[in-house]
C-alpha cells in the first residue's frame, strides 16, 4: 500500500501533523512579494476544484469561468490538467438545445482521491474510507470499551482495523491522502492533553500515532469537532451544510463542536465546545473529570444509566426500553438530564449567540426525552429567546460522523491545494 504524502499541510483549529513532503521553493521566491504566477495557478485551480465539487456532473468550463471571473482559456487547462491526474472526469455532453456544440459535464472522478477517517472513543473503535465525491467506500466500527485502557494497544488494534479495511475495499489506483484520528478530549498542536473517559492524559502525538505511521495522519481532533465539520460539509469540499449551529454529540463523554459561517469556533488552543463540563447543578452528581454537577454527570450514557437505575454497560437503546416501559427512574434520570442539557446550552447560547443546536451520536438517539425539558430551561434561561427562534434538531444516524468528518477534513487540504497533488510533469 502506498500513501501519497502530502506537500504541506494547513493549520486549522484542530492539531494538524505535517509527516509530508515540502516542495523545495528556490530561496529568491521565498521573501515577500506579490501573487506569483505559481500561486495564482494555485488558487485558480483550487476555485476550479471547488466549482466542480459544488455542482458535480452539472457544471461546465463555460459555467465555472462565468462563476469565477477566470478566463476561459485559462479554465480550460486547469481542468485539463484535473482530469489528466485523474481527479475530474468528463460526462456526455447536456442534452441542452442550445446552439453550438453540446457543453462537457464535469464531475469529480469517482475512487480516486481518498482519505482514512478514523475515530477512537470510549466504547468503540471506527474506520471510514470516503473519496473525492463524498462517496463511503467502506466502513468498520468495533465496540469495545477503552476505558482506562492502554493506549498504544488501543491504537495498534485499530491500525489493524485500518489495514483490513484498506487491503479490502481501496480502489485500485486510487491516491490515499492520509489519515484523520479523531479522539474524545483535548488535543494541542504536540500532545492529546486530557481524554478523562478513556484515563488517557499527556501522550505526545508521535507517540500516540506511531502505530498509524503507514496511514500518514495529518489531522488529529476532537471528535465532536469532527463530526461538527461533517454536519457543515456533508461533501467534501462543499460547505452546503447549515452555516451556523452547535453540534453535540456524545456516549460516555459528552462534547460539542460550535460552527459559524460554516467555520469552527476553536478558541485560543483549540479546546473550545467542552459542554459535558459545564456545570449544569453544582450539587449534582460527581463527574468523570473530578468536578460535580458537569453536564456529563447527567447525560453521559454511563452516567444516565446509573441515574436510570440500569446496569453500567446500559445501552441508549436499553435507556429506551425502560422509559417506554414507563420506568420511573428512568424517565426521572432523562427528564434531569434534559434539563442539564437546556442549561448548559443556555450558557452556550447566551455568550455565543447560535440559536441551532444539532444532536448527535447517543444523544440523538433519546432526543424524544430530552429536548422538551432542554427547551424548558432554554426558554426561560436564554435572554434573546424570544427573537432568536432557537431550535433543537437531530442528527440521523450520525454514529460515523466523526469519522467520516476526519476524512473530509483530509481531503479538504486536497480541495485547498489541488496543485501539490499533481505529477511533477504538470508543474
Amino acid at each position: 500500500m502506498s500513501v501519497r504524502k502530502q506537500r504541506s499541510a494547513s493549520t486549522t483549529k484542530s492539531s494538524t501533523v505535517n509527516r509530508g513532503l515540502v516542495r523545495p521553493r528556490p530561496k529568491e521566491l521565498t521573501r515577500l512579494t506579490g501573487v506569483r504566477a505559481e500561486s495564482l495557478r494555485a488558487i485558480n485551480m483550487s476555485l476550479v476544484l471547488r466549482g466542480i465539487l459544488a455542482k458535480p456532473g452539472d457544471t461546465t468550463r463555460a459555467a465555472i469561468a462565468a462563476d469565477t471571473g477566470i478566463t476561459r482559456a485559462t479554465i480550460s487547462r486547469l481542468v485539463d490538467d484535473l482530469i489528466d491526474a485523474g481527479f475530474v472526469t468528463e460526462l456526455a455532453p447536456s442534452g441542452d438545445n442550445q446552439r453550438g456544440r453540446p457543453a462537457v459535464r464535469l464531475t469529480p472522478a469517482p475512487g480516486r482521491i481518498v482519505a482514512l477517517g478514523l475515530e477512537i472513543n470510549v466504547s468503540s473503535l471506527s474506520a471510514v474510507l470516503v473519496d473525492l465525491t463524498g462517496t463511503i467506500i467502506d466502513r468498520e466500527q468495533i465496540v469495545e470499551d477503552n476505558a482506562n485502557s492502554n493506549p498504544t494497544a488501543v491504537v495498534t488494534t485499530l491500525a489493524a482495523l485500518s489495514h483490513e479495511l484498506i487491503e479490502r475495499s481501496l480502489p485500485q489506483g486510487a491516491l490515499l491522502l492520509g489519515s484523520a484520528l479523531a479522539l474524545p478530549g483535548l488535543v494541542s498542536p504536540t500532545a492529546l492533553t486530557l481524554a478523562p473517559n478513556l484515563g488517557w492524559r499527556d501522550i505526545p502525538l508521535d507517540q500516540l500515532l506511531k502505530s498509524l505511521a503507514d496511514f500518514n495522519p495529518v489531522v488529529v481532533a476532537n471528535e465532536a469537532d469532527l463530526a461538527a465539520f461533517a454536519v457543515a460539509n456533508p461533501r467534501p469540499g462543499v460547505p452546503s451544510g447549515p452555516p451556523t449551529f452547535i453540534y453535540v454529540s456524545g456516549e460516555v463523554g459528552i462534547g460539542a463542536g460550535l460552527v459559524i459561517n460554516h467555520a469552527a469556533l476553536g478558541g485560543a488552543s483549540g479546546w473550545s465546545g467542552e459542554i459535558g463540563h459545564i456545570c449544569a447543578d453544582p450539587l449534582g452528581p460527581l463527574c468523570s473529570c473530578g468536578a460535580s454537577g458537569c453536564l456529563e454527570a447527567y447525560l453521559g450514557l454511563r452516567a444516565l444509566a446509573a441515574q436510570a437505575g440500569l446496569p453500567r454497560n446500559a445501552t441508549a437503546q436499553d435507556v429506551l426500553d425502560a422509559a417506554a416501559h414507563g420506568n420511573p427512574e428512568t424517565l426521572r434520570a432523562l427528564t434531569e438530564a434534559g434539563g442539564a442539557l437546556g442549561r448548559a446550552l443556555s450558557a452556550v447560547i447566551n455568550s455565543a449567540d447560535i440559536p441551532l443546536v444539532l444532536l448527535g451520536g447517543r444523544i440523538a438517539e433519546l432526543a424524544d426525552y430530552l429536548i422538551t425539558p432542554a427547551m424548558r430551561e432554554i426558554t426561560t434561561r436564554v435572554l434573546h429567546n424570544s427573537w432568536s427562534q432557537i431550535r433543537i434538531e437531530t442528527v440521523k444516524e450520525s454514529s460515523f460522523h466523526s469519522s467520516i468528518g476526519a476524512a473530509h477534513r483530509v481531503i479538504q487540504q486536497f480541495v485547498d491545494h489541488p496543485v501539490d497533488y499533481l505529477p511533477h510533469d504538470r508543474w
